[in-house]
């Protein structure tokens, strides 16, 4: 089916223009506009998610719990018929009113916040969330997948280390409802804010959520005050939630989340079939020695970094 006609299933008629965006890695997405307004257009990757139907039922159930929340919102999907989503062609399409963003002197606080808050009210809420990719946010899964296309004499020392240093990190912690790709991206700064993207919402520990968040914020370099606002942040919205043993973990969820990303880029890189779709090997294994840079960033400043998770705890 052409794309320009899937608006019209969810009650979009007079659709003006309809133009594609490449700022996510996974999924196709378009920005419709129409006479009624703005909307985003998706169609969810079945190769990253093999069962694309329990992604937009857990996405329900996420929307129902969220729908009387008032400090954080998620967007509201069209109805395509008695579902959430479109299956034609053997691709799913959900499409979603077009989110606009303010900006507050706050906005790392409250991107902090959000993520907190969502962790809270979701590991409160008694939902059941089936999970959808297989070991994400596993890092011994990914490294046994490296090993497959890479000699082991040519993986870097780091990876090695973080598989040893890590592999207990979490141990005995509880698992929370977390978003499960909590970069700053997926926020829009409003009152209040909406989070975006909550096709990985899995069960694991709250740190992956926290060091993805502190991740995405220090790409380039590492920015002291604004992990500061989005730890003080995180904190505030977790509440009473968090035991002292998941605040000490926090730190180490940082270092999960950079390693396993550049792990999974560095995995990339020498496989054929690639997770990140449109980018080449050589884009995989520059973001991948980008990734481990910033890791060794966060390393050099553990110290600070903890003693800004204390003072916010």
């Amino acid at each position: 089916m052409k794309t320009e006609l899937i608006p019209s299933f969810f009650g979009i008629k007079e659709v003006q223009s309809l133009l594609a965006l490449d700022s996510g890695h996974i999924n196709r997405t378009f920005l419709v506009s129409a006479a009624t307004g703005k909307y985003i257009l998706q169609a969810l990757n079945s190769k990253v998610f093999p069962h694309p139907e329990t992604v937009m039922s857990n996405i329900s159930r996420i929307e129902s719990v969220l729908s009387e929340c008032t400090d954080i919102r998620v967007p509201h999907l069209l109805r395509c018929g008695k579902d959430n989503y479109l299956k034609t062609d053997d691709e799913i399409w959900r499409m979603y009113c077009y989110c606009e963003g303010q900006s507050f002197e706050n906005d790392l606080y409250l991107t902090g916040y959000s993520f907190g808050r969502f962790i809270s009210v979701m590991s409160s809420s008694g939902i059941n969330i089936e999970p959808v990719i297989d070991g994400f946010h596993d890092f011994n899964l990914y490294y046994s997948k490296l090993e497959k296309y890479c000699k082991t004499e040519d993986i870097p020392d780091i990876f090695i280390a973080l598989k040893e240093d890590l592999n207990n990190c979490f141990e005995g912690l509880p698992d929370r409802i977390i978003h499960g790709d909590a970069k700053t991206d997926n926020i829009i700064i409003g009152r209040p804010c909406t989070i975006l993207d909550l096709d990985t919402v899995m069960t694991g520990p709250a740190a992956l959520d926290y060091g993805d968040m502190i991740r995405s914020v220090c790409s380039q370099e590492i920015d002291i005050g604004a992990i500061r606002e989005l730890t003080k942040g995180f904190i505030d919205g977790t509440g009473e939630l968090l035991t002292e043993k998941e605040k000490n973990s926090l730190f180490s969820g940082i270092l999960w989340v950079t390693g396993e990303l550049a792990l999974r880029y560095f995995t990339d890189y020498h496989s054929e079939g690639r997770y990140f779709v449109g980018k080449t090997r050589k884009q995989c294994l520059e973001r991948s020695r980008q990734l481990l840079k910033q890791l060794d960033a966060f390393i050099t400043n553990k110290n600070e970094i903890i003693q800004i998770i204390t003072a916010g705890a």
